[in-house]
Formats: C-alpha cells, sequence, structure tokens
C-alpha cells in the first residue's frame, strides 16, 4: 500500500508476515517527513550460534525520516543520521517495502535463541 502525504498527521498501519507496523506519520518541511512507532509480533528467526529455526515475539520502537527526493545529507542543517533517511519521490511512500526492508533487516541481526 502507498501513502499520500499531505499537510497533517497520519496514523499508519500496516501487517506483513504476522509483524505490524504502527505510528504516525507527520511532514516536517515541504521534502522531509517523520514517522515514529513500532514495530511488533512474531517472526521466525535463524540462530546465529545453532543455525536452528524459532519464533521471535518483536516489539521495538522505530523512528525513520522519508524525504520527497533525494536525500542529501550535506545540504541539511537537521542532525539526521543519512541510515535513517528514506527516499521517496512524488509524495508516494510505500509502506509495503518499508514494513518488508525492517523485517529483512531484524533476519540478518545476529539473533540468538534464548
Amino acid at each position: 500500500m502507498h501513502l499520500i502525504l499531505d499537510e497533517k498527521q497520519s496514523e499508519v498501519i500496516f501487517e506483513n508476515e504476522h509483524i505490524e507496523l504502527q505510528g504516525e506519520i507527520m511532514r516536517q518541511d515541504s521534502k522531509l517527513a517523520v514517522f515514529r512507532g513500532n514495530i511488533k509480533g512474531n517472526l521466525q528467526l535463524i540462530c546465529s550460534l545453532s543455525g536452528n529455526e524459532f519464533n521471535a515475539e518483536i516489539d521495538e520502537s522505530l523512528v525513520l525520516y522519508f524525504s520527497d527526493g533525494i536525500w542529501e545529507a550535506q545540504s541539511q542543517s537537521k542532525v539526521i543520521n543519512s541510515l535513517d533517511v528514506i527516499e521517496f519521490f512524488d509524495g508516494f511512500i510505500d509502506f509495503d517495502f518499508v514494513l518488508a526492508s525492517e523485517i529483512e533487516s531484524i533476519r540478518l541481526d545476529y539473533n540468538i535463541k534464548e
């Protein structure tokens, strides 16, 4: 699903693979929007030590920045880590892609079955 970003704050809820992305997104200025929320649910992971699969309960807060167009960190006065900025174009944010990317990032992390 794509979100067309306007001037007001919007609540966002997306679900993929038993994981839910929920929060609020608000435009900071003409080119930058900020999402504040969390990602939670159950996810099948592989233990980095044993190689065995296990279910993990995910519940993490998340702050992401979205740039309408190419983000040029050098020209910005805002102190934002460039790795936290996702570029989108024409006012459309693809939250399905964002959620899938966050899930993949969790899977690629060093996960240990407790």
